[in-house]
């Protein structure tokens, strides 16, 4: 059977879908390789949210088509956002592809290679009837095994007038809460102690469900699940996020009171060319709602600067919001022009010099709020998740405040630790995003991955 290597790009919904198919085709025979010289079969799963993704994406088929003169490459396949959006265009202008597969046809993925060896052109399978999205695939775990994505839900109903994904991915389709329980289940058998739930429209979860069910209700059921310690949700629009999520994660154990909501803007002008469907006054009233019940809750959103139309007055109510609001955790985008999207054909596009001023300006001000609530933790002692050890006795973790690869770390020395262990530790110094500190006395509280071993291949839902 052919080695197969991946290139995933884009959000870390992208990533589980890479895993599905690497778990697809490991169980078919393929024999997964690093080294994409090593590789007969490259697949490269593409983003194509914004401009930078769509380039990131080109450049990386780009180079890895080399590896056909270079390496012992025989086929380059393309899936992804950009494959489903773009398919005509990548067969037309990338005769380096052999197949280009969309979004909806992972299930298929290992039939769909096979042929790779009979075409007589370049294979093009693009479906755009989105399938169902609760059924069990096999997957393979590419991130530390202690921490694993949990995709609750494909696709979103939401129409926002700055995004394509709806039309890409379709409407939403969730899970339900049995088959995500059997699947943590079966994740924290294998090690995970840290579960990071995602979806285009995580608050959204479970209305489309012939059995309707809610964010809590998930939440109420995943906490139940044996040797899971974290359980994190990420992208909750403002939107339904309602006084018994609050007490969700107020009340249940194992869910991190972190509170990831997207806002995008807080002028009401921007909110309603959006299409965000809430105001300044009720997301001012709403996160009101959660210091109250939740004084401890680490608050992390992302913003959007330069929206068509934009004035100075919008973009001062953003800062001055912003600086009222110290938000522990915060990213900005520039706005990104994306054709097919409603914004796109607004009238007053922001120049690019005026979006990165406006970037510039609104991140220099969160830098100052990082720095100044990282200092608070000088001289406390805190929970940290070992991520992994960065040289002997010295080891890179993170806060329950902190969701893998977008938010702070904590540099942690002393002890025997292990990835995956929870451990105590003494913060001793603090920087703009990340903090210091050396383990408090006491032992680890178990979990590190390192303690057995475990497969390769995950029997568990997609």
């Amino acid at each position: 059977m052919p080695n197969i290597s991946l290139a995933s790009l884009g959000c870390s919904k992208n990533l589980v879908d890479s895993e599905v198919m690497l778990g697809q085709l490991t169980r078919a025979g393929y024999t997964v390789v690093n080294d994409h010289g090593d590789a007969d079969v490259i697949v490269v799963n593409t983003c194509a949210f914004i401009g930078p993704a769509k380039e990131e994406s080109i450049e990386t088929i780009l180079d890895l088509a080399r590896f056909k003169e270079d390496g012992q490459c025989t086929s380059l396949v393309v899936t992804g956002c950009m494959a489903q959006r773009y398919a005509h265009d990548v067969v037309a202008g990338m005769p380096e592809v052999d197949a280009v597969i969309g979004v909806h046809q992972y299930p298929h993925i290992v039939q769909l290679l096979d042929r790779l060896n009979d075409r007589h052109e370049t294979l093009r399978e693009i479906r755009r009837q989105p399938l169902p999205t609760d059924f069990s695939y096999p997957r393979v775990i590419t991130t530390p095994r202690h921490s694993v994505y949990l995709k609750i839900a494909e696709g979103c109903d939401r129409r926002c007038t700055f995004c394509i994904i709806p039309a890409i991915r379709g409407s939403q389709r969730s899970r339900t809460v049995d088959s995500l329980v059997e699947e943590a289940r079966t994740l924290a058998d294998q090690g995970a102690v840290e579960l990071n739930l995602i979806s285009q429209d995580t608050t959204w979860y479970g209305k489309d469900l012939a059995e309707p069910a809610r964010l809590e209700d998930l939440l109420a059921a995943l906490n139940t699940v044996e040797g899971v310690r974290w359980i994190r949700a990420l992208y909750n629009h403002p939107v339904r996020f309602t006084d018994t999520l609050i007490d969700a994660f107020a009340d249940l154990e194992q869910v991190c009171n972190y509170i990831d909501m997207p806002l995008q803007h807080i002028s009401d002008p921007m909110l309603e060319c959006m299409n965000r469907e809430t105001t300044s006054k009720d997301t001012r009233a709403l996160l009101k709602r959660i210091r109250a019940r939740i004084p401890e809750a680490t608050l992390r959103t992302t913003f959007i600067v330069g929206f068509p139309g934009e004035t100075d007055a919008d973009f001062e109510s953003l800062y001055d919001f912003v600086e009222e609001t110290r938000f522990d955790r915060m990213g900005v985008f520039m706005y990104s022009r994306e054709e097919h999207t409603p914004a796109a054909r607004y009238d007053g596009q922001v120049p690019d010099t005026v979006k990165q001023e406006r970037y510039n300006r609104l991140m220099a001000l969160q830098r100052e709020i990082s720095l100044d609530r990282n200092q608070a933790f000088v001289g406390k002692t805190i929970d940290v998740l070992i991520d992994e050890e960065a040289d002997e006795g010295n080891y890179t973790g993170r806060t329950a405040a902190d969701a893998p690869e977008v938010d702070n770390e904590v540099l942690v020395s002393g002890g025997d630790l292990v990835p995956g262990d929870i451990v105590s530790v003494d913060i001793t110094d603090a920087m703009e995003y990340d903090l210091v500190g050396v383990v408090s006395s006491g032992v680890p509280q178990p979990g590190g991955q390192d303690r057995q071993t475990f497969p390769a291949l995950f029997g568990t839902p997609a």
